[in-house]
């Protein structure tokens, strides 16, 4: 059979409007992916310092790894084009030999040191801004961060504690102390700033300063076990005025027994694994178990966990470094939701609320 000729291919008008639609492509590529936002590469817009720093550095690499992929695939386009055996041409005819080339090899040599030498200089010149130390005088706001399997928990310096939501003040210099209470976890809210790791034995600390209000969503950015996934976190960031005043309501209820602390406990140290009715799903059932409502059964659970080789399945320790006030809102909280029966000796569900 004879082969069927392909003139449109030779005709180089042809040829520079498949290299242009080739070229077009290819940025569409880039800039869809770019404008797609979280759904794409495109970082979030941060509302930090730190985070713009970061941000910098990634759009000056993108930029510069996309050009130079624009760039090697229109040549290898061009190369397949304009070098392609031609029709009628035998099929073992080797093409031009070429043999080297002085200049090109100086050029394709040169190139990436200045690009490495211009990356490492940006480099140089944003990373001191990234988790810098506030500035003297500044009065940070130094919040204690444990990472659990698997929930955040917040101690505030006048003993308030949150689990999972952290709230901040607007404009203030902010300190997370960075620890872990089992494995390694790290903390990591994109829109504000970079993640940092919680290290069990070990203290790290992650520096910025909120610069809009508003609610932002993070996630725990290292693998810590089969409840990864909902190991998120919020972070509520309002004007300095409403932060006094929630972080006094906040200290005063909670040494009454009146704030949400046992609920919030509940959401996010338990029913991540049991299900917010206590029905089970990762862990067993554990709705109407006397031991949710006996202090000295439950509490040794809670530090110890349980590997108990007759039990399906495995309950890491939860409660490491909780205070009293915690169990307590915890144990008042699952008695009067009903999660927990009365205590013994009690008639109905007692207590001073979550």
């Amino acid at each position: 059979m004879a082969r069927l000729p392909a003139p449109c291919i030779e005709s180089p008008s042809v040829r520079r409007l498949l290299i242009g639609l080739a070229l077009a492509g290819l940025c569409l590529l880039s800039v869809g992916s770019a404008v797609a936002g979280n759904g794409g590469v495109a970082p979030p817009d941060s509302a930090t310092e730190s985070g713009s720093s970061i941000n910098t550095l990634y759009w000056l690499i993108i930029g510069i790894t996309s050009a130079v992929f624009i760039l090697v695939e229109a040549v290898l386009i061009l190369f397949i084009i304009r070098y392609r055996r031609r029709p009628g041409s035998p099929e073992a005819e080797e093409g031009p030999q070429v043999h080297g080339n002085t200049r090109l090899e100086l050029i394709w040599t040169l190139v990436p040191v200045l690009i490495l030498a211009a990356i490492i200089a940006v480099t140089i010149v944003k990373v001191p801004s990234v988790n810098a130390e506030p500035p003297a005088g500044s009065d940070p706001l130094v919040v204690e961060v444990v990472g659990h399997t698997f929930y955040w928990e917040y101690t505030y310096p006048n003993g308030v504690v949150q689990v999972d939501d952290l709230r901040l003040p607007v404009n203030r210099p902010v300190r997370l102390q960075l620890e872990a209470a089992d494995v390694i976890h790290s903390w990591w809210v994109p829109e504000l700033t970079g993640k940092r790791d919680n290290i069990p034995g070990r203290t790290n600390t992650l520096d910025f300063t909120v610069r809009k209000t508003g609610t932002f969503t993070g996630q725990c950015a290292e693998f810590c076990g089969v409840q990864h996934a909902v190991m998120t976190t919020t972070v509520e960031v309002v004007p300095q005025a409403e932060f006094d005043a929630w972080l006094a309501d906040q200290a005063s209820a909670q040494a009454a027994g009146t704030s949400d602390l046992g609920e919030q406990t509940w959401t996010g140290a338990c029913a991540k694994c049991h299900a917010l009715d206590g029905q089970g799903d990762v862990g067993p059932a554990i709705a109407g178990n006397s031991t949710l409502s006996d202090k000295t059964s439950l509490s040794r659970l809670l530090a110890e966990g349980q590997d108990n080789e007759g039990v399906d399945g495995f309950m890491p320790p939860v409660s490491t470094g909780w205070p009293e006030k915690q169990l307590d809102a915890l144990i008042d909280y699952m008695v009067e939701s009903g999660l927990a029966p009365a205590p013994a000796g009690e008639t109905g569900a007692q207590g001073q609320g979550g």
